[in-house]
């Protein structure tokens, strides 16, 4: 009798906690990342009564005998399955499809998590907008990322003026008439900037030579002029001749002298028309940052007031040896216990880890059915715990009652 007490008394106690688990698992039904738990139960120790034995020539071999105490729990579980990905359209959300998770920071503390809503805190700063902790990744520099440099916060001044970019190379495109007679030019303009973000036109003009295939070239900027000769083979591709550089004076305090490569090489001779233009030139004016947002494979992209767009940071994710042993902290987040092995930081869709959808949020991978039968089967358990316990008890009545005559 007391054996079935104690064995309903366990098993009360662990459908209580799975009905506990399978509760907190429909109360984040809708919460954005949430990860189900499922519990697992083990059975405890057991008495012998008697013990178990070999056959022999004279005799047959006898199993053991014994009575067990009921159930304990086994486990908690965090299933790490995929949830279901919803776009919102709101341009700063991400949400990961496959493994990983962002890395987020509170101080030097660092956090992880599924939840991709992210903002701008009032010092420019990318943020959880549930937590208000840093989202870690890499920043841009003139639009290149190093994701094997040390992650960091990520800060997007917008509404401040950023400073423009010099120009170093222009580029060239087009056709030059094959059936151009000599003397003939082909001229085209474009403007560049020097490092304070002065505007200056650049000319280029293009003459045909008494030579074959070959055209004279003067570039012309400031009252500078550099010269140089195109020189195609008999396919209409360009042989030799280009980049020609030109080093002219910005004045206005700018950097000096400024140097600009002009490329010719998508430039080709044939029999049309000729339509070579300077298609475009790689220097910017001084303009504000007035939009950011998230692109495909968690690049961060910012628009400027000139129209210009430029690649500002990368977002970071995590990936570890045993996502199981990650620590549930609340608030979406979680901590890396000893459990969770080694932890590797790298860009998205690079080793192991998932890739980065933009404008987008995972949702809870709670499957409402499952939940709403375990937790029918669990009340049912618990009942029939709840009834051994009643059973054992009225046995132990009758006893006590015979006891006392």
């Amino acid at each position: 009798m007391n054996r079935a007490l104690f064995a309903g008394l366990a098993g009360t106690i662990s459908n209580q906690i799975r009905l506990d688990v399978i509760g907190n698992n429909l109360a984040n039904s809708n919460t954005i990342g949430f990860k189900q738990s499922r519990v697992t139960f083990r059975d405890t120790y057991y008495q012998t009564l008697r013990g178990g034995y070999a056959s022999t020539q004279s005799c047959g071999g006898v199993n053991p005998i014994q009575v067990g105490s009921g159930n304990g729990l086994a486990s908690v579980q965090t299933l790490y399955t995929q949830g279901s990905l919803g776009s919102t359209g709101q341009p700063l959300d991400a949400a990961i499809e496959g493994p990983g998770m962002f890395v987020v920071k509170y101080g030097d503390t660092p956090y992880y998590t599924r939840d991709g809503s992210f903002t701008l805190d009032d010092s420019y700063t990318l943020v959880s907008a549930h937590s208000g902790m840093r989202v870690q990744g890499w920043m841009a520099a003139d639009g290149v990322i190093d994701t094997t440099s040390p992650i960091g916060d990520l800060a997007f001044p917008v509404g401040q003026l950023a400073n423009g970019e010099a120009t170093g190379k222009v580029t060239m495109s087009g056709n030059l008439n094959a059936d151009s007679v000599e003397g003939q030019e082909t001229i085209t303009s474009i403007q560049v900037y020097d490092s304070l973000g002065n505007s200056h036109q650049l000319t280029v003009t293009m003459t045909k030579n008494a030579t074959a295939n070959t055209f004279d070239v003067s570039v012309e900027c400031e009252g500078v002029t550099a010269t140089g000769q195109l020189v195609f083979d008999d396919m209409g591709r360009l042989a030799s001749g280009s980049p020609i550089n030109i080093s002219f004076d910005p004045a206005n305090g700018a950097a000096s002298p400024q140097g600009v490569d002009v490329d010719f090489s998508e430039i080709t001779q044939l029999a049309r028309d000729s339509d070579t233009v300077a298609r475009s030139q790689d220097g910017r004016p001084p303009a504000a940052l007035v939009e950011v947002y998230v692109q495909e494979g968690g690049l961060i992209q910012g628009t400027y007031s000139d129209g210009s767009q430029l690649t500002l940071g990368q977002l970071a994710l995590a990936s570890f040896a045993n996502t199981a042993g990650l620590e549930r902290r609340g608030n979406n987040l979680y901590s890396a216990g000893a459990a969770a092995g080694d932890i590797s930081i790298g860009a998205p869709d690079t080793g192991g880890r998932g890739k980065v959808v933009a404008q987008a949020l995972e949702l809870s991978n709670v499957d409402l059915t499952e939940a709403f039968v375990d937790m029918i089967s669990t009340q049912r358990a618990f009942q029939a715990s709840t009834r051994v316990i009643s059973a054992a008890d009225k046995l132990l009545e009758e006893v006590m009652r015979l006891a006392n005559g």
